[in-house]
């Protein structure tokens, strides 16, 4: 099987559906302008066949992580399958708690059985030189999640419980892959296991996270330009795939690893770097200096990270006074 082949065929096919939904919206060609979620799941069928792929190519314990992932598009395409035939097909809508929340939830749970499956076939991660720019990241984005996700809701008093522990539900588990993101691509930057599948999957889990908070902020302030993402919704699970068509890392020519390093440890150091200020800057802008001050917990997050600032200055003055010396 051409394996490489067959990925550009649906990696062209994949790039032309998100074109031709793009244009679908913007000239509301019809009928299709009118079953925008029914148009939606042609992404996850295309997702199928590299998943399929995916399975082939892995053997025993490697399988799993990837039969996971698909569980995962599966669940996500059932709960979007529901939505459009009830919303679109019926036109009686649906409320929560339905059968589409369901898959969601589902959805949600298996792609963290994935992640979990998946790091423990990584036999050589070393996180504890990016552990304070993990942490203060993870805190960062979980503050913004709680004031602008789940605050408002807790604050609106025509919520359900159920719909309160959704969107709680799903913000811990994006909040925890996080985590993971930043785990598995800091802390596997300078081991074997450092790979093009590696940034894939990272890219994966980031978009997976951004485009379910993404979803629950339109919800929540009722955005009216929130059917231009309407593309994008499958685009993590598309990530996924593609990943899945790739070879184990113990399978690839350590000479490859190695090129494949060399051109990626910089932006990536650089990444790790600059994440905790770029998260403290979105707290100063969302909330405003004074707010962002007055709060305990972002006061502290933006202190300290003003003192991871002060102390990276201190060490790269004493290492260049060194190399002055030397």
């Amino acid at each position: 099987m051409d394996v490489d082949r067959q990925r550009r065929i649906v990696v062209t096919a994949y790039l032309t559906y998100i074109v031709a939904f793009y244009m679908v919206l913007f000239w509301k060609i019809e009928p299709f302008c009118s079953y925008v979620s029914t148009f939606g799941l042609i992404g996850h069928f295309l997702t199928f066949p590299l998943y399929w792929f995916g399975l082939n190519i892995h053997r025993g314990e490697r399988r799993w992580p990837w039969i996971w992932f698909t569980a995962t598009g599966v669940f996500y395409f059932l709960g979007d399958f529901l939505w459009a035939y009830y919303a679109e097909w019926l036109g009686t809508g649906i409320d929560s708690p339905s059968p589409c929340d369901v898959f969601y939830l589902l959805n949600s749970y298996t792609c963290c059985c994935a992640f979990i499956c998946y790091m423990r076939q990584i036999g050589d991660m070393r996180s504890d030189a990016a552990l304070i720019d993990i942490i203060l990241s993870v805190a960062a984005l979980g503050g913004l999640l709680y004031r602008f996700i789940i605050l408002p809701l807790v604050l609106d008093p025509s919520v359900g419980l159920f719909t309160m522990f959704f969107h709680a539900n799903m913000s811990v588990i994006d909040l925890a892959l996080f985590t993971g993101i930043l785990i598995v691509i800091f802390g596997t930057a300078h081991s074997r296991f450092y790979t093009k599948r590696t940034l894939l999957l990272g890219l994966g889990f980031f978009l997976c996270c951004f485009v379910e908070q993404l979803s629950l902020a339109i919800e929540v302030y009722d955005l009216s330009f929130g059917y231009l993402f309407e593309p994008l919704w499958t685009v993590p699970f598309w990530f996924f795939a593609l990943t899945a068509t790739y070879p184990d890392e113990d399978e690839i020519d350590e000479q490859e690893k190695a090129a494949f390093h060399h051109r990626w440890d910089a932006p990536l150091h650089y990444m790790r770097v600059f994440l905790p200020y770029l998260l403290a800057a979105a707290i100063l802008f969302l909330l405003g200096p004074k707010e962002a001050l007055q709060s305990t917990f972002f006061s502290t997050v933006l202190y300290l990270t003003a003192a991871r600032a002060i102390l990276s200055t201190f060490q790269c003055l004493r290492g260049q006074s060194a190399q002055t010396q030397i």
